[in-house]
Formats: C-alpha cells, structure tokens, sequence
C-alpha cells in the first residue's frame, strides 16, 4: 500500500516496521485518507496489518510516537492515547492517556528514551516535552488547521513513564524553560540530552490562512537550547548556562542528529509548501552546536572492539590518565537514529557494566567492560558509536557493529562476570590493601582481573578512590559545517 508519510522502528531480530501514514499529505489525518497499518521489512507475508490504535488517535495520529521495549513489546503514544502493543499477539494494551497535551505531529512535543544503564537497571523510560496543547486541534482537519493556531503558546511540560513496568504511570518531571513545539531531542555521549530547534508559539506544518507571518503554522522561533540531565536532582535538570543563541530559525523540517566528535549538528528549516526567501525562509545552512567540553584533552582508549554480541566474554582496553577517577569512567553506545519532524526514530543511548584497575603511579587504567546485556529489544542489531567518557568528557566516538551483522535472530549468552575494581598504589604508599567499591556488584569477589584479548593481569593491592564532582554541561553555538552527515548516520527529509 502507497505511504505518503511513514515512520521506521526495528525489531530485536533486525526487521523494519513502517506505520500509519497518509496517502497523501495533510495537516492532520482524517478517515478518507489515513492508512492505520503497519508492515514489515523485509516484507513478511501477511502484508499489511490494520492497527485500531491509529484510527482512534485520530486527526493525531501522524508520526506516532513509537519505541521497542524490552520486553519486545511496541510502546505507542499518538494524540493523547498511550499502548503497548504485542506483536505477535496483535494485542493491544491499553496504558494511561498522556497528560496537559499531545505530543505527536503537529504539536510535536520532544521525546525519547532516556539512558538504559547499569544504575536503572536497564529500565525502559520515556521522556516527553512540550507539544502543544490546544484543544481546537482535536476539530482540525486534513484542510488546515481551522483555528490560529500561532497564538497559541506551546506546553513547557515534561512527562515520564516506564511502559513495561507492572503499573505504568505518568509522572511530571521539570518544565521546560519556555513552551516549545518541534524541538529535537538528542543524546550526548556523556549522558545527558540536548533539546534545540522548534517555536514557543503554534504547531508544526503550514496553510494559507494567513493567520501570522507566512504560511507557517508555527511562530516565534527558538534560537537557544537547553540540554537535561536525568541524573540531577528534581527542579535542576535543565541547563544553559553559557549557551549562545543561533542566528538561524529552525522550524518546521528542521532536523539535529549527533556527530562522532560529540558535536550536534542541526540544519534545515521549511514551514512552508514551497522553496521561499520571505520570512520564513527555506534554509540550506548547516551548524554544530559544541558542549563545553568540546576542546578539552579527549581520552584516547586503546582496544575498541569493531562489534559487541549480546552477552558473553568481557574484554577490556587501556588509558592513561593520573587525574582520572575510574569509578566514573562509562562505556557508550549511542545509535543516532533517523531524524525527521522533530523525532529521531530508533535513537538509542545504552551504557555498558564496567570495572578497572588502575596502577596510581603511572595513571594507566584497564577499563574491563560487559558486551551489550543479553536481550537485543533494549538495543537492536546494527551500526552505532562507541564512546568512553572520563569524568564527563567523552572520546572520539567510534563506529562498531552490535550484533551479529545480520538479520535474524540474534545469539545471545550469559554476561560474564566482571573483575572487582581495584586501585594499585606502590608499596611505599601504603601499608594495607583495600578493594574500590563496584559501579555494577558490590558483591564481587576479590581476584585477580584478566579479560580475553588481553595479556595484562591486576593485581589486587589497592586503596579507596578519592571521588570527583562531574562538571556539568555548558554550551555555545557555531559556525556552518556541511559534508558529515553521511558517515553519520540517516537523516530523512520530508
């Protein structure tokens, strides 16, 4: 069946699913012309398959939200409906209505998974912010929108929820600075998420009603970003302190996606039918936002793998850093996803289980760290970027293979048991030996490290690590860069 518009997410055993969309292009849906299935690829043979869901989300059920869970389960969120959806069942779960507003084009809030690590147990949760919620939008049609929407102020929540956990709710978390609709959300290496692009007024998506400047359904462009940190404390997780403001709008078609230098870049801008040099105009400029960490000394790890399985065999490589506190030192994998409407679908941040031993004399570290967790739905096979961040400051990302390089079903095994992580100090410098307490088992027991792949040994002879406040993340903006973006990773265009 003809797709005008449709989305992409993969399953653990390496598929696509297309879902929804239109057979030609509109505002917002309607029953004449929606198409609410979804199918595989490659193509399976039962075809298409009808889902209720993107018929009863309507007129927002464009772009629906969507996100591989752990379980293998599809959690969807569309107008202000949330489910899970069972494939192999072709069930449908139905969880709590997503509150203040919708989320999903054209309000387009910002969303993603926030970061599946050690500490949360790989827990699958999703962040949603902004949007817009005006209620004139449950009566637009695939006409327009109906009503002037650009005098209508963005939503400034933020929402979380667990879907796969046992009662999934919705909790707040902290607003926004200011209202925003189509604003990008997007991993940084060490964690944390950059949100930028968008408008404080309106929706995306354009019509000739004239209601303000152009033809744009959305106004009053955002030139600053603001980056969140899910790990900081309630009521201070949004920064952009020494931010500098854009001099480009990025509006409707405008897209982010993160380079391997740990730079964003952010390009494109179209609120409109057509090519146009009148406000708001077509924009072929291409920028990098840099973090504030940019032009620090990188670490410079030795002995990246050129892919990671699921499960099995732990390996291990080696830095050099005296100032370095190992507890901290985290192991990355970021896939960057395809970026279109204010979405980046099949982006991902998953951080490995790590160890150390360090001699503290000489500041050479063996990082000893797990394969990908045992479960392909938390991170499907394909490319992705490897980073290892020192105390906030990530390397040079690198491009490996998860899995087994193939479609299909992914072979899997127990994760290996890490070495307990220990300090090695000269024997001058103390006269009894201590073992660092574990990031990932605290359990572990005392033994001599040794990881495949690798001839050193530690020795276990060491003392307490004196901890280190991580620096937080600052930022500005900058020059035009072209000619990156396909060692990068896709970035759709519609």
């Amino acid at each position: 069946m003809a797709r005008s518009l449709f989305l992409a997410v993969t399953t653990g055993e390496g598929e696509y699913i297309s879902m929804n969309v239109q057979l030609t292009y509109r505002y917002v849906s309607s029953k004449g012309q929606n198409n609410p299935t979804y199918e595989y690829w490659p193509a399976r043979p039962e075809g298409a398959v009808k889902m209720d869901f993107l018929d009863y989300t309507l007129p927002l059920s464009l772009y629906p939200l969507v996100w591989l869970m752990p379980s293998g389960k599809l959690f969807l969120q569309a107008n202000m409906k949330s489910i899970l959806y069972d494939m192999d069942a072709k069930k449908e779960i139905p969880l709590p209505d997503i509150p203040y507003a919708p989320r999903v084009y054209p309000a387009s809030g910002g969303a993603v998974m926030l970061p599946l690590t050690p500490e949360n147990n790989y827990e699958a949760e999703v962040i949603f912010c902004g949007g817009n919620g005006a209620p004139e939008l449950q009566k637009s049609t695939d006409a327009g929108a109906g009503f002037n929407v650009t005098a209508v102020r963005a939503d400034d929540t933020c929402v979380r929820i667990k879907p796969d956990s046992d009662k999934p709710t919705y909790v707040d978390d902290d607003k926004l600075p200011e209202g925003r609709s189509m604003g990008s959300m997007i991993y940084l290496p060490d964690g944390t998420i950059w949100m930028g692009n968008g408008v404080e007024y309106g929706t995306a998506g354009y019509g000739s009603e004239k209601y303000s400047i152009g033809v744009s359904y959305g106004q009053g462009p955002l030139y600053t970003p603001v980056v969140y940190d899910p790990k900081a404390p309630a009521g201070s997780r949004w920064n952009r302190d020494g931010f500098t403001p854009s001099t480009e709008e990025r509006m409707y078609h405008s897209s982010a996606i993160l380079l391997a230098d740990g730079s964003v870049m952010v390009s494109g801008s179209n609120p409109n039918a057509d090519v146009t040099t009148e406000q708001w105009p077509t924009k072929y400029s291409v920028e990098k936002w840099y973090p504030s960490w940019y032009n620090k000394a990188r670490p410079v790890p030795s002995g990246f793998p050129e892919k990671l399985s699921y499960g099995g065999p732990a390996w291990n490589f080696t830095l050099t850093d005296k100032n370095a506190d190992p507890s901290k030192i985290k192991v990355s994998i970021i896939r960057t996803g395809f970026s279109t409407h204010g979405i980046n679908f099949g982006q991902r941040y998953l951080e490995l289980e790590t160890s150390y031993s360090m001699k503290k004399e000489t500041g050479e570290i063996i990082i000893f760290a797990s394969q990908m967790p045992p479960n392909p739905n938390l991170f499907t096979p394909g490319p992705a970027m490897i980073f290892v961040v020192v105390d906030g400051v990530p390397s040079e990302g690198e491009m490996i293979m998860i899995g087994s390089g193939e479609m299909g079903k992914q072979p899997t095994a127990e994760a290996a048991k890490l070495p307990q992580p220990e300090i090695i100090v000269p024997p001058a410098a103390s006269s009894t030996s201590s073992t660092a307490p574990s990031k990932s088992d605290s359990s572990a027991q005392k033994t001599d490290a040794s990881s495949e792949g690798s001839n050193e040994k530690a020795t276990v002879n060491n003392n307490a690590v004196e901890k280190k406040d991580d620096s937080g993340a600052a930022a500005l903006a900058s020059p035009i860069l072209a000619a990156v973006i396909a060692a990068m990773g896709a970035v759709a265009w519609m």
